[in-house]
C-alpha cells in the first residue's frame, strides 16, 4: 500500500511540474525551467515498481493530471465539455497508461522482485540481463517510449497535441530551432532524457546499490552522450535564430481580430460590422504611410451564413454596408473565415476559409481538414439513430465534414530586390532593371496556405501544404471560446513550431488572439494583445522555400523511437522469457502442499465448531 500512494504522489507531481512548464495562467507563456525536473519523480517511481499494474497506474496518473492541469480551458466549450474535457482527459490517460505498460515490458521477469537498477554479482557487465538493467539502457529507453508517447497522443483523428513538452520551451528558443529537423519529438527527447539522467543520479547519491562505481560510470557516459547532443542543438539554434534571411517577395496583409462572441447567433451582423471598421482604420492607416494592403484577413467563423448559397445574401447583407460591397471599395483581396455547403449523397457542412477578389467575387474556399473530435466531428453522425439520440440526449445537432484537398490562393504582392528576376527583353536605360520587369509583367503572387485552427497543430497537414507549394502559411482561428488567456497562447506556441519547421513565415489571424505574425526561426515580428478588438497591419516578409530535414523526412525521429521499442519488446520475449520464467518445481511443490495443509485447517476449525 505504501508503495501505490509513493507511486500516486510522483505521478501527481510530475503531471503538476510539466503543466506548470506549460503556457498557463500565471506564466503566460510557459516556464520551461520546470521541464528539467518533471520526469524525475517519475523516473524514480518506475524504478520501484514491481508489476504491469502499478506501472499503468503510473503513467495513467501523470498524463491524466497534466491533461487536466494544462486543458482545462477545453471544459468551456459549451455544450460538448463532457467531450472536449472529459473524453479527451481519459482518452489521453489510457494512451498514456498503455505507455506505462510499455516502459516496464523488459523488466518483466521472475527477478523483477529484485530493484530494477541492481546489478547481479556472477554476471559480467556485457551480459544481455546486466544490459538491460544498466542506467544507460533504462534512460534511453524511457527517454524513447516517452518520446514515442507524445508521437501516438499527437497523430491521428484523436490526436491532440497540446500538454507536450515542447509547447513549453517557446522561452528557449534556441533549443525550437531542433524543430527544422527533428521536429517537435527532438525537443522531447532530449528533455525526458535529461531528467532520466539527473534521476540516475539521485538513485546513486541517496541510494545504497552493488557495483556502485560501474553505475556511475555508465550513468556518467550518457551524460556525456546527452551533452554532445544539447551542444550540437544549441549550436545549431544560435545559427539558425541568428541567421539573416532576406524576403523575396513582400505581402502586405491586415488581420482583424473582432473579438466577438462565438456562441451568439445574432452577432453575425455585428462581427461584419466591427471587422469592417477595424479594417478601414487600417487602410487608412496604411495610406497616409503611402501605403496599400494587398491582403485582408478575418478570422475563423466570421461569417455565420454557408456559402456558396449565401453569396448573394452578403450583397445585400449588412444593410449598413453590404460585405461584397465594402470588399468592392477596398478593392483588396480578402480571406473569410465562414462555412460551405456540398450537396452529394449527404449534405456536407464544412469549416471553410473563403476567398473574394478585390472585384467583390467570391472566388473558393479551403476547407479544414482536421477536425477537432468529439467537437466538430462526431463518430456516427451520418446515422440516422446516432443522430437523433446526439441530439436529443447530449443536445448537439450536427457535426462538420472534413476537408478533401488541399487549396492554395494566389495572392499578388510586391517584389523585394532580393528575388532573382528574369532577363528583360528591351533594355530602357531610363529606368531601373526591377522597374522595367515589374512593367512588363503580370503582377506577382504568393502561394498562401489557410490551414484552420486545429489544422496548424499536426505535421501531417502542415506538411503536404508545404511540400506542394505554400509561400505562407496564414492560419485563421477562433479560440475565444476557452475564455482563458493561456489557451490562446498554447495554441500559439504549437503552431509557432510550423515556421521553424518548414521555415516559412506564419500569420495568425484570430478572433480574440493571439493574432501574430511569426518569421521562420519562431520569432514575432507584429502581434495584438488578447481579448480586444484590434487590427494588425504589416508587411509580411515570404522568403525562399527551404527544404529543410524535417520536410523532407517527415516524422523520422518518432518512427526510430517505435523502431527501438519494437526491437526492444521482441529481444525482451524471446532473450528473457526462456531464462525468467522457468517455474520453480520446489516452490509449485510447496504451494501444494500448503495448499492442502490450508485446506485440512478449514475443515478442523468447522468440526471444532
Amino acid at each position: 500500500m505504501e508503495l501505490i500512494l509513493q507511486v500516486i504522489f510522483s505521478s501527481v507531481f510530475s503531471g503538476f511540474m510539466l503543466s506548470a512548464a506549460i503556457p498557463n495562467e500565471l506564466y503566460l507563456f510557459g516556464c520551461p525551467a520546470y521541464t528539467l525536473a518533471a520526469f524525475i519523480p517519475l523516473y524514480l517511481a518506475f524504478n520501484r515498481i514491481k508489476d504491469f499494474r502499478l506501472a499503468f497506474i503510473a503513467f495513467f496518473i501523470q498524463t491524466l493530471v497534466t491533461h487536466l492541469i494544462s486543458s482545462f480551458w477545453l471544459a468551456y466549450f459549451k455544450d460538448f465539455a463532457i467531450f472536449t474535457l472529459g473524453a479527451s482527459a481519459i482518452g489521453t490517460a489510457c494512451i498514456g497508461g498503455a505507455f506505462g505498460l510499455f516502459f516496464f515490458l523488459p523488466y518483466y521477469t521472475s527477478e523483477c522482485q529484485n530493484k530494477l537498477n541492481e546489478y547481479y554479482a556472477g554476471i559480467s557487465f556485457l551480459s544481455l540481463k546486466t544490459i538491460r538493467r544498466s542506467p544507460c539502457f533504462r534512460i534511453l529507453y524511457f527517454t524513447v517510449v516517452y518520446t514515442l508517447y507524445e508521437w501516438v497522443k499527437s497523430a491521428g483523428f484523436l490526436g491532440y497535441p497540446w500538454g507536450t513538452v515542447s509547447s513549453a520551451m517557446f522561452r528557449w528558443p534556441l533549443l525550437m530551432q531542433s524543430a527544422s529537423i527533428t521536429g517537435t519529438y527532438g525537443i522531447t527527447f532530449i528533455i525526458v532524457m535529461f531528467n532520466a539522467i539527473a534521476a540516475e543520479f539521485l538513485m546513486q547519491f541517496y541510494g545504497n546499490y552493488s557495483l556502485q562505481k560501474q553505475r556511475t560510470a555508465d550513468t556518467v557516459q550518457t551524460a556525456k552522450l546527452f551533452g554532445m547532443l544539447l551542444l550540437l542543438m544549441l549550436i545549431h539554434g544560435l545559427y539558425q535564430y541568428d541567421k539573416t534571411r532576406k524576403p523575396v517577395k513582400e505581402l502586405t496583409t491586415i488581420t482583424v481580430q473582432q473579438n466577438s462572441n462565438p456562441w451568439n447567433e445574432d452577432s453575425d451582423e455585428k462581427s461584419i460590422l466591427t471587422s469592417q471598421r477595424l479594417t478601414k482604420e487600417k487602410i487608412d492607416e496604411l495610406a497616409m504611410a503611402g501605403k496599400k494592403a494587398d491582403l485582408i484577413v478575418w478570422s475563423e467563423g466570421c461569417l455565420q451564413k454557408a456559402f456558396p448559397n449565401s453569396e448573394a445574401f452578403y450583397t445585400i447583407f449588412p444593410s449598413a454596408k453590404p460585405l461584397s460591397e465594402f470588399v468592392q471599395e477596398t478593392k483588396v483581396p480578402f480571406i473569410f473565415g465562414g462555412s460551405f455547403v456540398r450537396y452529394g449523397k449527404t449534405k456536407e457542412f464544412f469549416n471553410a476559409s473563403l476567398l473574394y477578389d478585390s472585384e467583390g467575387i467570391y472566388r473558393g474556399y479551403y476547407a479544414k481538414n482536421h477536425l477537432v473530435p468529439f467537437a466538430e466531428a462526431l463518430p456516427f453522425m451520418e446515422i440516422p439513430p446516432v443522430h437523433a439520440f446526439m441530439e436529443k440526449v447530449v443536445g448537439i445537432s450536427a457535426g462538420w465534414a472534413p476537408g478533401d484537398q488541399y487549396v492554395y490562393y494566389d495572392v499578388p504582392c510586391s517584389l523585394t530586390e532580393n528575388y532573382k528576376l528574369p532577363a528583360v527583353k528591351d533594355i530602357n536605360l531610363n529606368k531601373t532593371y526591377m522597374q522595367q520587369f515589374k512593367e512588363e509583367s503580370t503582377p506577382y503572387t504568393v502561394r498562401v496556405s489557410t490551414p484552420i485552427c486545429f489544422d496548424d497543430a499536426f505535421t501531417d497537414i502542415m506538411r503536404p501544404l508545404f511540400l506542394n507549394g505554400s509561400e505562407l502559411f496564414i492560419n485563421i482561428t477562433d479560440d475565444s471560446w476557452s475564455l482563458k488567456k493561456s489557451s490562446e497562447i498554447q495554441h500559439f506556441v504549437i503552431a509557432s513550431y510550423r515556421a521553424i519547421e518548414y521555415r516559412t513565415t506564419l500569420v495568425r489571424s484570430a478572433n480574440a488572439g493571439y493574432s501574430v505574425v511569426v518569421d521562420p526561426a519562431g520569432k514575432v515580428i507584429a502581434d495584438l494583445p488578447l481579448f480586444e478588438e484590434a487590427a494588425l497591419a504589416v508587411t509580411v516578409p515570404v522568403f525562399k522555400r527551404e527544404m529543410t530535414t524535417y520536410a523532407r523526412f517527415g516524422n523520422w525521429l518518432a518512427y526510430l523511437c517505435l523502431l527501438i521499442f519494437t526491437a526492444t519488446a521482441v529481444w525482451s520475449y524471446f532473450v528473457f522469457t526462456p531464462y525468467d520464467y522457468i517455474p520453480d518445481e520446489r516452490k509449485l511443490k510447496k504451494s501444494k502442499k500448503t495448499k492442502k495443509t490450508e485446506k485440512k485447517t478449514k475443515k478442523n476449525s468447522k468440526i471444532k465448531k
